[in-house]
């Protein structure tokens, strides 16, 4: 009898050790990418204690509350939390910011910014720092008076092996249902290869969607991954748009 109840013990242990090393996968981990902490936390968008403070202008979108967007505002930024939804901030100065009277480069994108620049509220100061998917920005544009999307975040996006295409199109779709726009469409979403694993990047560089925002160079190549569509929230119609993750050049 003391053979078989040890073997019967060491056989509940191993299925119990099992069970605690591979937890059952989260399906919005292939719906937005696996939920992880930001890739860094810039020295002023902590206090002494080391909190990283939230947006005040933070909106956590869902159906039930809806987020509103200003025609106008140039940036708001985006990420995907925990339970899938939508945290969206606007970007404005950080009171612990800094201000650059004579400009500076901007080592994490390359970006060089203009005289005068305040340090602002970034992707952390939406979800306090905590694990985030997929994020990105809203950008108004003027010439066509709509909102895109991209995927363009240092801390959620650029650093992980799991942030795609599908994905990126996938939290779109997400924004276009939970989120006001304030009466205008929603422009093209962009996938910038910029922010993009390196598997995707190569993949993508062959692509015939393929395009540049500085075709001269070949610099800051993107692709289309969801079409412009009207607002959800508008009138008439509701918003979606056309997948063009998997058809040609738009």
């Amino acid at each position: 009898m003391l053979p078989y109840a040890s073997r019967t013990a060491k056989a509940l242990l191993l299925a119990a050790s099992t069970s605690l090393a591979a937890p059952p996968a989260d399906p919005l981990d292939a719906k937005y990418g696996a939920a992880v902490p930001p890739a860094y936390v810039k020295q002023y968008e902590a206090d002494r204690s080391g909190k990283v403070l939230l947006n005040p202008y933070l909106q956590v979108a869902t159906p039930e509350f809806p987020a509103l967007l200003e025609p106008g505002d140039g940036t708001y930024k985006w990420v995907i939390d925990v339970a899938g939804r939508v945290a969206i901030v606007r970007e404005v100065p950080h009171p612990l910011g800094r201000a650059y009277p004579n400009g500076f480069h901007r080592p994490e994108d390359g970006s060089d910014r203009e005289p005068g620049y305040v340090e602002t509220y970034g992707h952390v100061a939406a979800l306090g720092g905590a694990p985030g998917r997929i994020g990105g920005e809203i950008l108004w544009d003027a010439e066509s008076r709509a909102f895109t999307v991209n995927n363009k975040s240092g801390r959620y996006t650029k650093h992980n092996a799991d942030r795609t295409p599908e994905q990126l199109a996938e939290a779109a779709r997400l924004i276009r249902e939970v989120v006001d726009p304030g009466g205008v469409s929603w422009g093209p979403v962009f996938y910038l290869l910029d922010y993009a694993p390196p598997d995707v990047r190569r993949e993508l560089l062959a692509d015939p969607r393929l395009e540049y925002d500085l075709p001269e160079t070949k610099g800051r190549p993107y692709v289309v991954v969801l079409d412009g569509a009207p607002s959800a929230f508008a009138a008439k119609g509701p918003g979606g748009g056309t997948d063009l993750v998997s058809s040609g050049p738009r």
